[in-house]
């Protein structure tokens, strides 16, 4: 008789407790819905979409507690190397990371590097904050997309549209999507 009183006990018990449950546990990585803590050191990669164009970035950003993320990007193109500044902000209740970039066209001759103010490329960077597989800091990972426009404006301060023959010395602009591949490498801001 107690066995069939403490089942039924049990009965309504149990759905009452699955109604009070807190969400949440430990985060093993694997896309959990816990939120992911966004501060710290990240490096990454932004991929060409269009296969074949030979064109590449990389860059390391910082994520501080308080304040403005900032960082490094190299971009590579089929003929010119961009090197300059990443800004923006991390929001730590959504896993979103937005920002712009500005590179400046790096040219090294003998053991002299020299900025030409004549090319540039400017862009924007979305990118969530997500956890992937495996365990440790370097599941946490980086994705998103980033749309960068080249310009060269040495021939004309009247800028064109791509397609753009480099040969006439007009300004050509050129824009690129790429998909945006990074992780996390410290949970520090201070490298």
């Amino acid at each position: 008789m107690m066995r069939i009183l403490l089942a039924c006990l049990m009965c309504e018990i149990l759905p009452i407790s699955q109604a009070f449950a807190i969400d949440g546990g430990p985060i093993y990585g694997g896309g959990g819905s816990a939120p992911v803590p966004v501060v710290g050191t990240y490096a990454g990669v932004m991929l060409d979409v269009m296969t074949g164009s030979n064109n590449l970035g990389i860059f390391t950003l910082s994520v501080p507690q308080q304040g403005l993320s900032s960082g490094t990007v190299f971009i590579f193109t089929g003929e010119r190397t961009f090197s300059g500044p990443i800004s923006g902000l991390a929001d730590p209740n959504t896993d979103k990371f937005v920002g712009t970039l500005q590179g400046i066209l790096v040219v090294t001759s003998g053991s002299a590097t020299i900025e030409t103010l004549g090319f540039h490329a400017d862009g924007s960077i979305r990118a969530h904050v997500r956890l992937g597989k495996g365990v440790g800091i370097a599941s946490v990972r980086l994705v998103g997309s980033a749309h960068v426009t080249t310009t060269d404006n040495r021939g004309s301060p009247d800028c064109q549209e791509d397609p753009c023959d480099p040969s006439m010395m007009h300004c050509c602009k050129v824009d690129t999507t790429y998909q945006v591949r990074g992780f996390k490498q410290s949970f520090s801001t201070n490298g």
